[in-house]
Protein backbone atom coordinates (compact mmCIF):
# COMPACT_ATOMS: atom_id res chain seq x y z
CA UNK A 1 0.00 0.00 0.00
CA UNK A 2 1.23 3.54 -0.66
CA UNK A 3 1.47 6.17 1.46
CA UNK A 4 -0.19 9.42 0.91
CA UNK A 5 2.34 11.82 0.16
CA UNK A 6 2.90 14.62 2.36
CA UNK A 7 2.31 18.24 1.25
CA UNK A 8 5.56 20.15 0.46
CA UNK A 9 5.74 23.02 2.30
CA UNK A 10 6.05 26.11 -0.39
CA UNK A 11 9.41 27.39 0.72
CA UNK A 12 8.82 30.21 -1.54
CA UNK A 13 6.46 31.56 1.17
CA UNK A 14 8.96 32.26 3.44
CA UNK A 15 10.92 35.39 4.53
CA UNK A 16 14.37 36.02 3.34
CA UNK A 17 16.86 36.79 5.96
CA UNK A 18 19.54 37.15 4.26
CA UNK A 19 19.60 40.49 4.07
CA UNK A 20 18.96 41.50 7.29
CA UNK A 21 22.82 41.71 9.08
CA UNK A 22 23.36 43.66 6.03
CA UNK A 23 20.20 45.86 6.87
CA UNK A 24 21.80 45.84 10.49
CA UNK A 25 25.41 46.91 9.99
CA UNK A 26 24.23 49.91 7.87
CA UNK A 27 22.25 51.23 10.32
CA UNK A 28 24.87 51.05 12.62
CA UNK A 29 27.23 52.81 10.16
CA UNK A 30 24.23 55.21 9.77
CA UNK A 31 24.10 56.19 13.65
CA UNK A 32 27.71 56.33 13.96
CA UNK A 33 28.34 58.93 11.39
CA UNK A 34 25.09 60.97 11.99
CA UNK A 35 25.59 61.03 15.68
CA UNK A 36 27.52 64.22 17.28
CA UNK A 37 29.97 63.57 19.88
CA UNK A 38 29.95 66.79 21.87
CA UNK A 39 31.74 67.30 25.52
CA UNK A 40 28.86 68.20 27.73
CA UNK A 41 30.04 71.20 30.66
CA UNK A 42 29.19 69.50 34.06
CA UNK A 43 30.21 70.29 37.43
CA UNK A 44 31.23 68.18 40.03
CA UNK A 45 28.73 68.94 43.61
CA UNK A 46 29.11 67.95 46.70
CA UNK A 47 25.91 67.93 48.08
CA UNK A 48 25.22 67.91 51.89
CA UNK A 49 22.99 65.24 53.70
CA UNK A 50 19.15 66.43 53.90
CA UNK A 51 19.77 67.04 57.70
CA UNK A 52 17.56 69.61 58.99
CA UNK A 53 20.12 72.49 60.83
CA UNK A 54 19.34 74.39 63.87
CA UNK A 55 17.99 78.03 63.19
CA UNK A 56 21.92 79.26 64.59
CA UNK A 57 23.54 77.21 61.87
CA UNK A 58 21.25 78.38 58.94
CA UNK A 59 22.20 82.20 59.87
CA UNK A 60 25.35 81.79 59.61
CA UNK A 61 24.87 79.86 55.95
CA UNK A 62 25.45 82.02 53.12
CA UNK A 63 22.35 82.21 50.48
CA UNK A 64 22.65 82.48 47.08
CA UNK A 65 18.48 83.90 45.90
CA UNK A 66 18.20 83.74 42.17
CA UNK A 67 15.04 85.51 41.32
CA UNK A 68 14.39 85.89 37.43
CA UNK A 69 17.83 87.60 36.14
CA UNK A 70 18.25 89.20 39.52
CA UNK A 71 21.27 87.64 41.62
CA UNK A 72 21.11 88.44 46.09
CA UNK A 73 23.62 87.29 48.08
CA UNK A 74 22.84 87.58 51.17
CA UNK A 75 19.85 89.81 50.90
CA UNK A 76 22.13 92.32 48.78
CA UNK A 77 21.18 92.37 45.00
CA UNK A 78 24.68 91.74 42.77
CA UNK A 79 26.13 90.48 39.97
CA UNK A 80 27.83 87.11 39.02
CA UNK A 81 31.11 88.62 38.69
CA UNK A 82 30.52 90.13 42.48
CA UNK A 83 29.40 86.89 43.33
CA UNK A 84 32.37 84.75 42.94
CA UNK A 85 34.20 87.66 44.57
CA UNK A 86 32.29 87.45 47.34
CA UNK A 87 32.65 83.47 47.08
CA UNK A 88 36.57 84.04 46.96
CA UNK A 89 36.22 86.49 50.24
CA UNK A 90 35.00 83.61 52.16
CA UNK A 91 38.18 81.52 50.96
CA UNK A 92 35.79 78.58 51.85
CA UNK A 93 38.68 75.75 50.82
CA UNK A 94 40.24 76.79 54.01
CA UNK A 95 37.02 76.31 56.11
CA UNK A 96 35.85 73.03 57.49
CA UNK A 97 33.11 70.86 55.93
CA UNK A 98 29.97 72.13 57.92
CA UNK A 99 31.18 76.03 56.74
CA UNK A 100 31.41 74.84 53.17
CA UNK A 101 27.76 75.29 53.10
CA UNK A 102 25.96 77.74 50.70
CA UNK A 103 22.29 77.65 50.21
CA UNK A 104 21.25 77.89 46.49
CA UNK A 105 17.86 79.11 46.23
CA UNK A 106 15.71 79.50 42.71
CA UNK A 107 12.63 81.37 42.32
CA UNK A 108 10.02 80.22 38.95
CA UNK A 109 10.82 81.66 35.95
CA UNK A 110 15.23 81.82 36.58
CA UNK A 111 16.66 81.07 33.39
CA UNK A 112 18.87 78.20 33.55
CA UNK A 113 22.13 79.72 32.81
CA UNK A 114 22.14 82.10 35.79
CA UNK A 115 21.68 78.97 38.20
CA UNK A 116 24.32 77.08 36.10
CA UNK A 117 26.64 80.28 36.96
CA UNK A 118 26.11 80.36 40.31
CA UNK A 119 26.67 76.30 40.80
CA UNK A 120 29.42 76.82 38.87
CA UNK A 121 30.40 79.72 41.09
CA UNK A 122 29.94 77.86 44.30
CA UNK A 123 32.02 74.57 43.05
CA UNK A 124 35.06 76.76 41.47
CA UNK A 125 35.62 78.06 45.21
CA UNK A 126 35.27 74.79 46.67
CA UNK A 127 31.85 75.30 48.21
CA UNK A 128 29.22 72.60 49.12
CA UNK A 129 25.86 73.41 47.14
CA UNK A 130 22.36 73.07 49.51
CA UNK A 131 19.99 73.31 47.18
CA UNK A 132 16.48 75.25 48.46
CA UNK A 133 13.41 73.09 48.04
CA UNK A 134 9.58 74.69 49.18
CA UNK A 135 7.83 72.12 50.63
CA UNK A 136 4.18 71.77 48.88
Amino acid sequence: MKRPKKEKKNRDMAIPTDSFSDIAFLLIIYFLVATTLIKVKSITADLPAGEKSTQAQSEKTPIINLRGEEVFFNDKKTSMKELNERLAALELAKQEAEKRVIMLESAQGTPYENYFQALAAISAHDGVVAIVENEK
